[in-house]
């Protein structure tokens, strides 16, 4: 038996691309849909802890609930709300 730690991330995915409006992605309920079907699908797993995190994209987003727009000193950064699950 292995006493290993891992983890998968669950990232919104883009529903639809505009380059003028940014790009619209699924919402926080349907990223945790995927969630809860992993975990039913790898039951076998000892689920540690499930977590959002804050994560950097590379483009604009539309103002949805998992999206944030961060003002930095330098200019604005915008963030994606990820569901990370940690196993053993």
């Amino acid at each position: 038996m292995t006493n290993e730690i891992h983890f998968i991330d669950f990232e919104p995915q883009v529903i639809k691309k505009s380059f003028w409006s940014g790009n619209d992605y699924e919402s926080t309920e349907v990223v945790l849909e995927r969630v809860n079907e992993w975990i039913r699908k790898n039951y076998n797993f000892k689920i540690i802890n499930v977590e959002t995190l804050l994560v950097p994209t590379m483009s604009y987003t539309k103002k949805k609930a998992n999206t944030k727009k961060m003002n930095m000193s330098g200019g604005y950064v915008y963030m994606i709300e990820v569901v990370r699950v940690w196993y053993q």
